[in-house]
C-alpha cells in the first residue's frame, strides 16, 4: 500500500494530522490507511474504546447518541476534516456512535502510534487533539440549535445549511426523510411537507431522489423572515 501524504489532501488544512509538521506527518504515514465505508456502514460505537482515529477525507457521517430511554437517535452530521475516535487517545469510551451518511473514506490511525508521537516530545500534539474535540462539539452545537428553531420547515432549512457547509457547496445528499423525522422529532410526513415548501421557494432543487441543490440566500431569506 502506497504511503499517504497528508500534504497532497485537501482536507489537510481541516483535519490533525495535517497540522502536523512534516517530520510528524512522516512518522505517521507509515501507519496510515485509507477505508472507504459504505452508507450506514459503522465508523465508530459508542461505549467502546476505539483503537483507531478516523479523519474523515471525503463524505459525510451522521451521529447517534442513546437516550436515557436506551434508544439511540441521531444528534448530528460531521463533516469532511472531523476525527472519530479521539476519546480513544485518553483511554475513554466513545460517548457517541458514528455511521456513514453517504460513502465516506477515512484515513485510520492507530491510537498507539499517535500516543508514540506525543512521547517523542511533540508540545502541539495536544492543542491539535484539543482543537479536534473544540470543532467536534462545535458542530454537534450548530445542530442541536437547528433542530430547536420552531417549526418544521425552519428546522429543514438549518439542516440543508448545515449539510451544505459540510459539502463545501457541492449538491448535498439528504438523510432519509425517517432518518430526517428521527433527527428532529417529527413524523415523516411532516418532513416531506417541509421539503416540498423549501422546494416551492426555491431554498432547495431537487437533483434526484437523494441529493439536492442548496440556495443559501433563499434559506437564510426564509430564517429571518421568521425570526422577525
Amino acid at each position: 500500500m502506497a504511503a499517504i501524504d497528508c500534504r497532497d489532501c485537501a482536507t489537510a488544512g481541516s483535519c490533525v494530522l495535517g497540522r502536523l509538521d512534516e517530520t510528524q506527518q512522516a512518522f505517521v504515514a507509515a501507519h496510515l490507511r485509507e477505508r472507504v465505508f459504505s452508507r450506514g456502514e459503522t465508523l465508530l460505537e459508542e461505549g467502546r474504546t476505539s483503537l483507531h482515529l478516523r479523519f474523515i477525507k471525503l463524505g459525510t457521517a451522521i451521529v447517534h447518541r442513546r437516550g436515557l430511554d436506551g434508544r439511540a437517535r441521531p444528534i448530528g452530521v460531521m463533516r469532511r476534516g472531523c476525527a472519530f475516535g479521539l476519546f480513544g487517545a485518553v483511554d475513554r469510551p466513545s460517548p457517541i456512535t458514528g455511521a456513514a451518511l453517504t460513502r465516506v473514506r477515512v484515513c485510520e490511525l492507530p491510537v498507539e502510534v499517535l500516543r508514540e508521537l506525543g512521547h517523542l516530545g511533540n508540545p502541539s500534539l495536544t492543542q491539535h487533539l484539543l482543537n479536534a474535540l473544540v470543532e467536534n462539539f462545535s458542530a454537534l452545537a450548530a445542530w442541536s440549535e437547528a433542530v430547536r428553531v420552531p417549526g418544521v420547515a425552519n428546522q429543514l432549512a438549518c439542516v440543508a445549511l448545515l449539510l451544505a457547509d459540510a459539502c463545501d457547496g457541492a449538491p448535498v445528499e439528504l438523510p432519509s426523510q425517517d432518518a430526517l423525522a428521527r433527527l428532529l422529532g417529527t413524523r415523516r410526513e411532516s418532513i416531506a411537507r417541509g421539503l416540498k415548501a423549501l422546494e416551492l421557494e426555491g431554498g432547495i432543487r431537487r437533483l434526484d431522489r437523494k441529493r439536492c441543490e442548496v440556495h443559501r440566500s433563499g434559506l437564510l431569506g426564509r430564517l429571518a423572515r421568521q425570526a422577525r
